[in-house]
């Protein structure tokens, strides 16, 4: 007999963005490393497993392989696109 695959860990949170909901989340958590998928919370009375488009979406943006992962700083003009990469210091 085959054994049933793990469940991810799911733990629970409230949503990092600064607005007036403070929606309570549930975040899967695949590994040490990565976030997977992100919803709402069933037992909020408000909130109803309901969240935003922004966060329902977070694990994309925070794993997406173009995300900025080091400061910059504006190289050339405003406008130009021009960027250098600094230190956390600077």
């Amino acid at each position: 007999m085959l054994d049933a695959p793990a469940k991810p860990d799911r733990d629970r949170s409230v949503c990092p963005h600064d607005c007036q909901s403070q929606c309570p989340v549930t975040g899967v958590r695949l590994d040490a490393h990565t976030l997977g998928r992100v919803s709402g919370v069933a037992d909020a009375p408000y909130h109803r497993v309901v969240i935003c488009a922004k966060v329902a979406r977070y694990a994309e943006r925070v794993h997406h392989p173009e995300r900025l992962t080091h400061p910059l700083r504006r190289k050339g003009e405003k406008g130009s696109g021009e960027f250098e990469r600094i230190s956390w210091d600077d």
